[in-house]
């Protein structure tokens, strides 16, 4: 999902699609039906769902790469962001004493 709406919008440049991402990847931290985390950020495993009343504590291969792997999107998104933010200003004065 995070993948799939990053995708978006980096397609559509809708910032629908930004919360979107954002809001697929907090899943993990507890964005979900129990409001617990599935991940652990430090040492970069995850658990691999959730029961109806638990989060199931099996930490398989699959739900790790996932984790990451939308953990490394999430940054490099952000961190695109914050680079963009950051020019934005500089490339307007630069346009301006043109």
């Amino acid at each position: 999902m995070v993948s799939a709406a990053i995708e978006a919008y980096r397609a559509t440049n809708d910032s629908y699609w930004l919360d979107q991402a954002r809001m697929a990847f907090e899943w993990f931290t507890g964005r979900n039906d129990l409001g617990m985390p599935v991940c652990d950020p430090i040492s970069g495993a995850c658990c691999d769902g959730l029961h109806a009343d638990r989060v199931n504590q099996n930490q398989g291969a699959e739900s790790t790469l996932a984790y990451l792997l939308a953990l490394a999107e999430m940054q490099l998104l952000e961190n695109s962001l914050t680079a963009f933010r950051k020019a934005a200003p500089i490339q307007a004065a630069v346009g301006a004493n043109a």
